[in-house]
């Protein structure tokens, strides 16, 4: 089954962001894909007005795995990595480490692909955060989100596939998560910049209003959404 490794990030200042994205796209990501495990990273930096944490970067590492065992040891082969120095750190003072945020993720339930755009490589990514508002809520909240809502956000145009994920106890890096919530939904998106982002997702508000798109009373309500621009062509493994 498919895992994700979210990683949120920022350079230390304006002034050395293009070093650090030199950095995290040629040599961080290179260096981290020789780690056996990752089948691809690719790189996003939120778009304006859809950035709810500190950290502006978000880069996605792809596995496939059989169990969250399967995730720890890749975790830890990566702790391995860094610590002998085959994955290596930046300069000081081109990223801001103390907002570096990393957490592993397991596949809740397949992928859904949408019936209205074809399959392509994505420009961007919608991720939301969620749980069930109370635990007696969650065979409706799962099953609403399975059967009704993926497929309802799917049918909008420029939404090309989605598919949701568990959290795991697994931590990249040692720092608290951005959020104590149990899912990340992930949906990819034709748009390549904010505005065509946001007349996409318009169109989801105003299904929404119309009844078109039904919502649930299972939902945990305020949770984060965040939207990213992609920056970099997916990466994969050397070896």
């Amino acid at each position: 089954m498919k895992a994700v490794l979210i990683v949120l990030t920022n350079p230390a200042s304006t002034q050395v962001e293009a070093e650090y994205n030199d950095w995290y796209t040629n040599t961080h990501v290179p260096e981290g894909l020789a780690v056996p495990g990752y089948d691809r990273v690719t790189r996003y930096k939120a778009f304006d007005g859809w950035d709810p944490f500190p950290q502006k970067y978000l880069s996605l590492h792809e596995l496939e795995v059989d169990s969250v065992d399967d995730i720890r040891r890749v975790r830890d082969e990566h702790h391995a990595f860094v610590a002998d120095g085959r994955v290596g750190r930046s300069r000081d003072g081109v990223m801001d480490r103390s907002l570096s945020r990393g957490w592993y993720y397991i596949a809740a339930e397949p992928e859904q692909v949408s019936p209205v755009t074809a399959p392509q490589q994505a420009n961007s990514v919608f991720v939301t955060y969620n749980q069930p508002k109370t635990p007696g809520d969650a065979a409706e909240y799962n099953r609403w989100y399975r059967d009704a809502h993926l497929p309802d956000v799917l049918s909008c145009p420029g939404f090309i596939r989605a598919q949701r994920f568990r959290v795991t106890d697994v931590a990249m890096i040692d720092q608290p998560w951005v959020t104590n919530l149990e899912y990340v939904n992930i949906y990819e998106h034709t748009a390549t910049n904010v505005g065509d982002y946001n007349a996409a997702f318009d169109v989801v508000r105003q299904r929404i209003r119309s009844g078109d798109i039904v919502m649930t009373a299972t939902l945990t309500p305020g949770a984060p959404t965040s939207a990213y621009g992609r920056i970099s062509e997916p990466a994969v493994p050397a070896r």
